[in-house]
């Protein structure tokens, strides 16, 4: 399917005639006077877009529309003018894919506002076609990034009868040249160039079955122009997001706020943060004390698509019946979720939360927008001479299914508690520890940096008093913690542990993870909190326990019949020596919840060292309510290894 630039609609036909590319406003026709008049001047072009002339049905289209002037892209919205029906879920982002079905011509609109405030339309048309006959190949999805964003494009066979994949070769056909990442020869990973001017990426996946048939399929990846970060920039790159609720008190601030790419902080006086008055914490619009709306929730979250605000809050409207994300979510200022966010974190520069889309996905369209590129901390691990495992477990079984990327899979709201929920608890942790229910009356003429600096500085934090009063000794662990978490050269003493050296080092100390020894400068228990607040949170409201091991090196392929457990715990928050940590957390950060609680946590189980990890799934005895309804689903042992390779938590 090639690739055809097509002009913006300008109004009127002789103006279409004339103009090289899409721009505003129409032109008249005079009848030709003796002599003849000079030709018009074409209209100055504002917008271009770069379409699909035509695509097989059941392929992915996608169409670019790109600012072609010196004005930048503001918003954008996409809608279908006609045409068979095709599922489009970026209509506000400059790239859109089409999922295809039935045969026809479908025309597009994309309504444009530029950053001059001019505003222009422009269209396109593409013909979809018949099915092909025999396997095929589609890539999912074309989408837009802008400068140095890492993002991915999967490709997708589809077999007919016994035929299977005997290569899939990717190739850049045009766009400025990036340094392909295809060692998973369905999945296409890279990093956006610099471009002083929006610009269209193009690829080719070609497939050959064993059969000997070929296909092929071109998507597009439009990046778009922007400044390079100021010094002192909180943001290497963004994406482009805008309000869920374009109507809500704080809309016209939000990007400006919490995700703009000029935002700088180089001391107390050379900054430009937003004051707590501009953009204060839910808290505040709540009123003192009172547990926030999800209306009001909704009313500062910020999403490159749709649909992660519209699960998002069905998500707080179903999965949150005690308010315990609600009560968190006041201390923070936004919600940003982003189909390249990865790793998800919350941040007191702006006091905003910063969300993964991963965890948001229903369907396996709305997976397709988000982003494949791993977190990068998972590289830290690899010169280690053991691996880490973990899972999520209840009633002797995964708590969770496995969703295997290579999979058309879909997830109800109720499961996202255990992606999206553990993820909540983590990362509004931390927005508690800066911002706890005692401390969130701010100076609405400073920024919300500036209300917090004084106290982390005094170190009077939550966190501090974690590490004043229960401190981690174990120098081991913190010296591993700055390997895993934070990339520093392990040393030679470091690559020699072994499963059981760490397993030693790691169960005679008290921290419910090893990412509690992930330290930034004096932050030296902020993570150490958080694990204790999720896992806390995930035992007590959703019967979730965590196991945690220390294995033989993982090799990928290997599956947990292979991994060999050295050192293994679940439940270990249930410890003796972590209780009275977890209580001083409950006590500053989350005081609703009775401390007692703790008490009543399931008592921890030891793995036997020497069985596998996949042996240690079952451990003392099954509750009366029996195996959970996840045990049951059919995944692939390696998939569900892959799965378990301890990731980072956030940050």
């Amino acid at each position: 399917m090639s690739k055809v630039l097509i002009p913006g609609s300008l109004g009127a036909v002789l103006a279409l005639l004339l103009a090289s590319c899409g721009g505003g406003g129409g032109s008249s026709v005079t009848a030709p006077a003796t002599p003849a008049p000079a030709p018009a001047s074409p209209t100055p072009c504002l917008v271009n877009i770069v379409a699909d002339a035509a695509v097989d049905g059941g392929k992915t289209a996608g169409a670019t529309v790109l600012a072609c002037g010196s004005a930048r892209l503001a918003d954008v919205s996409w809608t279908q003018v006609s045409g068979p029906a095709v599922t489009m879920l970026a209509t506000r982002s400059p790239t859109i894919a089409l999922e295809t079905a039935a045969a026809g011509t479908v025309r597009l609109r994309a309504d444009v506002q530029l950053s001059d405030g001019s505003s222009t339309s422009a269209s396109a048309d593409i013909v979809i076609g018949a099915a092909p006959a025999g396997s095929y190949i589609t890539v999912r999805a074309d989408h837009a990034v802008r400068p140095g964003a890492d993002t991915s494009l999967r490709a997708w066979p589809v077999l007919v009868g016994s035929d299977a994949v005997n290569t899939i070769v990717w190739t850049q056909l045009s766009g400025p040249s990036v340094k392909m990442d295809t060692s998973d020869n369905h999945l296409l990973m890279f990093t956006a160039p610099a471009v002083g001017t929006d610009t269209v990426l193009k690829f080719r996946a070609t497939l050959t079955t064993t059969s000997g048939r070929q296909d092929q399929d071109d998507v597009t990846v439009g990046v778009e122009a922007q400044p390079a970060p100021p010094a002192g920039a909180l943001f290497d790159t963004t994406e482009r997001v805008h309000p869920y609720r374009a109507a809500s008190a704080y809309a016209g601030v939000l990007v400006r706020c919490a995700y703009d790419l000029s935002l700088y902080y180089d001391d107390t006086g050379k900054n430009n943060l937003c004051s707590a008055g501009s953009l204060p914490l839910l808290q505040a619009e709540a009123g003192a004390g009172a547990v926030p709306s999800v209306a009001q929730i909704m009313g500062r979250v910020l999403v490159s698509h749709d649909f992660l605000g519209a699960n998002f809050e069905q998500f707080l409207l179903t999965q949150d019946p005690q308010g315990d994300f609600r009560r968190l979510l006041a201390a923070t200022s936004a919600i940003v979720i982003g189909s390249h966010v990865r790793p998800s974190y919350y941040t007191p520069a702006t006091g905003a939360i910063y969300v993964d889309a991963s965890n948001l996905w229903l369907t396996p369209e709305q997976r397709d927008v988000v982003t494949e590129v791993p977190d990068y901390r998972l590289a830290y691990a690899d010169a280690l001479n053991y691996s880490t495992f973990a899972r999520q477990v209840k009633n002797n079984a995964y708590a969770r299914r496995s969703f295997p990327a290579t999979t058309r899979l879909a997830r109800t709201v109720d499961e996202l508690v255990f992606d999206l929920g553990h993820l909540m608890y983590h990362e509004l942790a931390h927005a508690g520890d800066y911002f706890p229910p005692s401390d969130r009356t701010l100076d609405p003429a400073q920024s919300i940096w500036a209300n917090v600096v004084g106290r982390l500085n005094a170190r009077a934090l939550a966190s501090d008093a974690l590490a004043a009063q229960y401190p981690l000794t174990s120098a081991e662990m913190k010296g591993l913690g700055q390997v895993l978490y934070q990339g520093a050269t392990p040393t030679d003493v470091q690559k020699a542990y072994t499963a059981a050296d760490v397993g030693r080092f790691f169960g005679s100390d008290r921290a419910s993870d090893d990412y509690a020894y992930s330290i930034v400068g004096n932050s030296s228990s902020r993570e150490d909190l958080a694990m204790l607040n999720e896992e806390f949170m995930m035992s007590y409201r959703q019967g979730v326990q965590y196991d945690l091991a220390f294995t033989n090196k993982y090799v990928d392929g290997m599956s947990g019949a292979q991994l060999v457990v050295a050192w293994g715990e679940r439940g270990r928050i249930a410890e003796p020596a972590i209780k009275p940590r977890i209580k001083l957390v409950l006590q500053r950060i989350e005081p609703w919840i009775d401390p007692a609680a703790v008490d009543g946590l399931p008592a921890p189980l030891m793995m036997r060292a020497g069985d596998s990890w996949d042996a240690s799934l079952v451990l003392g005895a099954v509750s009366a309510s029996g195996v959970h309804q996840f045990a049951r689903a059919s995944v692939d042992p390696v998939q569900r290894a892959r799965d378990d390779r301890k990731k980072p938590p956030h940050r």
